[in-house]
């Protein structure tokens, strides 16, 4: 398995985009840029867009990316999502008033995007993977993911506070080989990151204390852009040696 890091920012500035990872060339996890950062060509080998929740710097690709491939494809992309997220998307996006409903065009028989749905707590195929959605603690609707394949499994958290099942979860796999983690503002905001769902570094710490054994590379993601350096330097404080900042562009084997 290989993951190529689009965007893994908590904002856009140049050169820094939002997060989304592609997954063997074609699957999507989040479609906060994956857009902006793939050719046509590219994007017509996507199969499957995995969604943690439907705040926008999740989703903000999809629409153009619908409208790019409309008539260019012959099966429809399927969209992997809880049922209240994909309802979020149907209503308040692709409602023929902000966006076309690109789940009926050019028809309700062959669509440019279908609905895929899951259940958190289960197992589901996407395409050559397995995927375990976990509930996480954000204001919206938010899952972290269990990916995997036949040469192992990785964790990424999606956007979340605090939280105890994520971790639980973790320490009950046998075949983990990596985790893609949250940390979104610095400690000077640390109120700002509570009442948003986030983690700071001061909070990471306290929530990899409850890990049990579990020594894989953590990589941290979805920092805000301005606050790099900041959160960087915090990080480093940790003195853990697992932990590093994800950079974008990179490329990494599972």
């Amino acid at each position: 398995m290989e993951l190529e890091v689009l965007g893994c920012y908590g904002g856009e500035v140049r050169g820094r985009y939002t997060p989304s990872l592609l997954i063997d060339g074609s699957v999507v996890l989040d479609a906060g840029s994956f857009g902006a950062r793939l050719s046509l060509q590219r994007q017509l080998r996507i199969e499957h867009v995995l969604l943690s929740h439907s705040h926008c710097d999740h989703v903000k690709d999809l629409p153009c990316f619908a409208d790019l491939i409309i008539g260019k494809r012959r099966r429809p992309v399927a969209i992997h999502a809880t049922r209240q997220t994909l309802q979020v998307l149907r209503r308040n996006l692709f409602n023929n008033r902000l966006w076309p409903d690109f789940f009926l065009l050019p028809s309700p028989e062959q669509p440019v995007l279908r609905e895929a749905p899951f259940a958190s707590g289960r197992w589901f195929r996407l395409g050559h993977l397995r995927v375990k959605a976990v509930p996480v603690v954000h204001p919206v609707e938010s899952m972290a993911f269990v990916v995997r394949d036949t040469a192992g499994s990785f964790v990424y958290s999606g956007d979340t506070g605090p939280n105890d099942e994520l971790w639980r979860v973790v320490n009950r796999l046998r075949d983990l080989r990596l985790l893609l983690v949250e940390v979104k503002f610095p400690n000077s905001l640390q109120m700002v990151a509570d009442a948003a769902g986030h983690l700071t570094p001061r909070t990471l710490a306290r929530e990899l204390a409850k890990l049990n054994g579990v020594d894989v590379p953590i990589l941290l993601y979805h920092l805000k852009p301005e606050c790099v350096a900041e959160i960087g330097r915090q990080v480093k404080a940790l003195a853990d040696s697992r932990l590093r900042l994800l950079r974008q562009g990179e490329r990494i084997r599972i």
